[in-house]
C-alpha cells in the first residue's frame, strides 16, 4: 500500500499519480511463462499425434524446432522494448516505427481477442477443476462443476479475482504470477520424473490396465522430415503470447535492459519445459499406443501419465493442469489493460482512461474495461457454448508480431531519435537478420493459418448451398471474417480519434512522434518481485 509521501513522489508536475516501476527480471519471467505455457500443452502433446499422423516419436523435436519463429519474433521485440521502454509495448513500437493506424489496428485485434481468451480460458478452466475431482474421488464436486450454476460463477470469480489482484498493485501481481508458474512447473516436473523413470514397458501395462481406453488396431507408420515440418508448424502456436511481457515496460525496473532479458530466458525456459515434458511422456507411453489411444480418445497428458502414478500425485498433477490455464488469466488482464491504457495516453480514447489509481498506481479504468469484456464473453459460452470456438486471438497475435518485425527494419528512418536508443543487438546488420526471419516465418504460419481458416468458411458455405447448414454460420465462425471485422471497426474508431483531433486544432501527428510522457516512477530497491 502506497503512503501518503510515496503518492506525493508517485505523482507527475500535474499531481496525476504514476504507474510503479517494480517488476523485476523473475517476474518479467514468471509472465511470459504464465501466459504461454497454459494448458494447451497437456493436450497438444498427444494430440499432435491424431493431428499430424506418423510423427511418432519426433514430438520433442518438433518442440524444439517450434520455438525458433518465436524466438526471433522475441529478438525483435527486445530490440524495440530496448529502446521504447513504455506501457503498451507493441502498440508504441508499432506506432512509432511504421505508423501510427497500423499500430493500433493490430493491437486492438490483439485486445480483443486476448479479452476473448480470458473468458474462455476461464469457462474452460472449470473442465479442468471438474477433472481433477474425479481424479480425487470427489464425485459430488465433479457433479457441481458440471452444473450451469458453476459453469458461469466460477469463471466470473476468477476473472474479478485475478481483475482485484491487478489492481491493487504491480508488486502483488509479481508474487501472484510466481507462485502461479512455481505451481504449474511443480506438476510438470512431477510428469517429467514418473515419465523418465517408467519404463515403456510398465507405462504401457499400466495405461491399458487403466482401462478407459480402448486402442485402435493400429498406428499410422512412422514419417519423417515432412511430418516433423508439419508437427513444427503446429506446435509453433503453443510459444504464442511472450509478448505479454512487452505490455510491462512502464513497469519494470531498468526496462531497457531487463526486457530483451526477459524475452531470451523465458524462452529458454519454456522451449526446455516443453521439450523435456513431450520426452517424458513418450518414454513411459510409446507413441504407437498414444497414437492408437487418441482418436475419438478425450485425451491429455494428465489423464494418461496419472495411470502410473500414486492417486494423489495424480490429483496434484490434474489440478496442477488447472492452475496453468488459469494462469493464463493475470498477464493477459495486465497485457489488456496496458494496451487501452497506452492508446488513451495517446488521445485515441479519452484520456481520462489512461487514469492511473492514486492509491494502488494501476490502470484502474483499462483493468475494468478488460475485465468487463472477459466477463462477457465467458457469459457468452455458458450460453450454450457461444463464443467458445473464438480463435481470433492466434491470428491477431501472429500479425502483431510480424508487424514488430517490419518496425525493426523501419524504425531508423521512421523515427532515429527513438532508434538511436536501441540498447539490445545494436549491430545493424543483425537487427535486420533477425527481423527478416521472424517475418518470413511467423508470415509463413499466419498465412498458413488464415488459408485453412478461409478453407473451412468455403467448406461452410457450399454446405449452405446445399441446403445443409446457414451461410451466416459458415461466415460468423470463421475467425478470419472476424479479425477483418475487428481490424475495420479499430480503423473507424482511429479516423474518429484523428478527425476530433484536426477539429480541436491539435496537429494528431504529434503524439507519434516520440514516446508516451513518461508516466512511471521508480521505488527505492525492496525485496520484491
Amino acid at each position: 500500500m502506497a503512503t501518503g509521501d510515496a503518492i506525493t513522489e508517485g505523482a507527475d508536475q500535474g499531481g496525476r499519480a504514476r504507474l510503479r516501476r517494480d517488476l523485476t527480471l523473475v517476474a518479467l519471467v514468471a509472465t511470459a511463462v504464465c501466459t504461454v505455457i497454459g494448458g494447451g500443452i497437456n493436450v497438444l502433446t498427444v494430440e499432435i499425434q491424431e493431428n499430424v499422423p506418423g510423427i511418432g516419436g519426433l514430438v520433442p523435436w518438433a518442440f524444439a524446432l517450434g520455438v525458433v519463429p518465436a524466438l526471433f519474433a522475441a529478438l525483435s521485440y527486445g530490440v524495440l522494448a530496448s529502446a521504447m521502454p513504455r506501457a503498451g509495448g507493441d502498440y508504441v513500437y508499432i506506432s512509432r516505427g511504421l505508423h501510427p493506424l497500423v499500430g493500433f489496428i493490430a493491437t486492438f485485434s490483439k485486445w480483443f481477442g486476448l479479452a476473448a481468451a480470458c473468458g474462455v480460458i476461464a469457462y474452460m478452466d472449470v473442465a479442468l477443476l471438474k477433472a481433477a475431482a474425479l481424479h480425487g474421488g470427489l464425485a459430488g464436486l465433479a457433479g457441481w462443476l458440471e452444473t450451469s450454476a458453476a459453469t458461469l460463477w466460477l469463471p466470473l470469480a476468477m476473472i474479478w479475482l485475478f481483475w482485484f489482484i491487478n489492481l491493487i498493485g504491480i508488486r502483488e501481481y509479481g508474487w501472484t504470477v510466481l507462485v502461479l508458474m512455481v505451481l504449474m512447473l511443480a506438476g510438470g516436473l512431477v510428469v517429467i520424473f514418473y515419465g523418465f523413470v517408467t519404463s515403456a514397458e510398465t507405462g504401457s501395462r499400466m495405461v491399458l490396465d487403466a482401462g478407459k481406453w480402448t486402442p485402435a488396431a493400429s498406428a499410422p507408420a512412422p514419417g519423417g522430415l515432412l511430418e516433423l515440418l508439419s508437427a513444427t508448424s503446429m506446435l509453433f502456436f503453443a510459444y504464442i503470447g511472450f509478448a505479454t511481457v512487452s505490455q510491462a515496460g512502464g513497469e519494470c525496473r531498468d526496462p531497457s535492459r531487463l526486457l530483451p532479458k526477459a524475452f531470451v530466458v523465458s524462452m529458454t525456459i519454456i522451449c526446455g519445459y516443453y521439450v523435456l515434458l513431450s520426452a517424458a511422456v513418450y518414454h513411459a507411453v510409446p507413441w504407437e499406443l498414444v497414437a492408437r489411444i487418441v482418436p475419438g480418445a478425450d485425451l491429455s497428458v494428465p489423464e494418461i501419465l496419472g495411470a502410473i502414478m500414486p492417486a494423489g500425485l495424480a490429483v496434484f498433477v490434474a489440478l496442477t493442469a488447472a492452475i496453468a490455464l488459469a494462469s493464463d488469466l493475470p498477464p493477459m488482464l495486465l497485457s489488456t489493460s496496458r494496451l487501452f491504457f497506452a492508446w488513451a495516453e495517446d488521445g485515441v480514447f479519452p484520456r481520462a482512461l489512461a487514469t492511473v489509481n492514486r492509491r494502488f498506481r494501476t490502470p484502474h479504468w483499462a483493468l475494468t474495461a478488460s475485465a468487463l469484456v472477459a466477463s462477457l464473453i465467458a457469459v457468452g459460452c455458458n450460453l450454450h457454448g457461444f463464443f467458445k470456438e473464438i480463435n481470433v486471438i492466434v491470428i491477431a497475435l501472429c500479425f502483431t508480431y510480424v508487424l514488430v518485425s517490419v518496425a525493426v527494419i523501419t524504425l531508423p528512418r521512421r523515427n532515429p531519435r527513438l532508434y538511436a536508443n536501441v540498447a539490445f543487438l545494436r549491430n545493424r546488420a543483425g537487427q535486420i537478420a533477425v527481423a527478416l526471419v521472424s517475418i518470413a516465418t511467423v508470415g509463413l504460419l499466419l498465412c498458413t493459418q488464415i488459408v485453412l481458416d478461409l478453407q473451412t468458411m468455403a467448406e461452410g458455405l457450399y454446405a449452405a448451398s446445399q441446403g445443409e447448414e446457414s451461410a451466416v454460420t459458415a461466415l460468423l465462425g470463421s475467425n478470419v471474417v472476424l479479425w477483418v471485422v475487428v481490424l475495420v471497426i479499430g480503423a473507424v474508431i482511429f479516423r474518429v480519434m484523428w478527425k476530433a483531433k484536426r477539429r480541436a486544432g491539435e496537429d494528431p501527428n504529434e503524439p507519434f512522434t516520440a514516446l508516451p510522457a513518461e508516466s512511471e516512477v521508480a521505488e527505492p530497491p525492496e525485496p520484491t518481485i
